[in-house]
């Protein structure tokens, strides 16, 4: 199986980083053929320009899309992992589903609405937070992260969402507990057939 990591974190020493490691060692020892796109890392361009939608315009993708549609295209499971900054994905990552996932490559619109084209993958996606779960329930926002990610998003492209996790309180707890975390990690990657 081909599996991709997407991910959006700066701190190569973060928790973040520790559930990116945990993923690739889970499944690579399961024999899957695992591709990380370090979006940090790769220095990737979060800014949809005009540029851009000239180039789509004229039915060209620019370099930097293409590569990372590519990788896409190869995967059958697409595992997300990010922190929550300001109630949302990073600013980096909000910008690469901007630019990457593109009219005609992750959805299409016909005379009945859209229609994604990604139908064939699954999606896991680990989100960090330093809050306790009780503070971000007051506003709802745990099923808002998920609605937007899972619904909004992936479930757009045709992307079946097989887990949306959030760890919560991840700088403030014990490190048994993160231990316990990384665990549930190699559970729910686990399942990937």
């Amino acid at each position: 199986m081909n599996t991709l990591v997407i991910y959006a974190h700066p701190n190569p020493n973060s928790f973040n980083a520790a559930i990116k490691e945990t993923v690739q060692q889970t499944l690579t020892a399961k024999g899957h053929d695992v591709r990380v796109r370090d979006l940090y890392e790769l220095r990737f361009h979060p800014v949809l320009s005009s540029e851009d939608f000239v180039q789509f315009s004229q039915h060209q993708i620019p370099d930097d899309i293409r590569i990372e549609q590519e990788h896409i295209a190869w995967a059958d499971h697409i595992i997300f992992i990010y922190p929550t900054w300001w109630a949302g994905t990073p600013a980096i990552l909000k910008g690469f589903i901007d630019r990457v996932f593109t009219n005609g490559f992750a959805f299409q619109y016909t005379e009945n609405g859209a229609e994604g084209l990604l139908k064939n993958k699954k999606a896991i996606i680990f989100q960090t937070t330093g809050q306790p779960k009780e503070f971000l329930e007051l506003g709802n926002l745990p099923s808002a992260f998920q609605a937007v990610m899972n619904a909004g998003t992936l479930a757009f492209t045709g992307m079946e969402v097989l887990d949306h996790t959030v760890f919560y309180s991840v700088p403030y707890v014990s490190d048994e507990e993160r231990k316990q975390m990384l665990e549930e990690v190699k559970q729910k990657v686990s399942c990937l057939a």
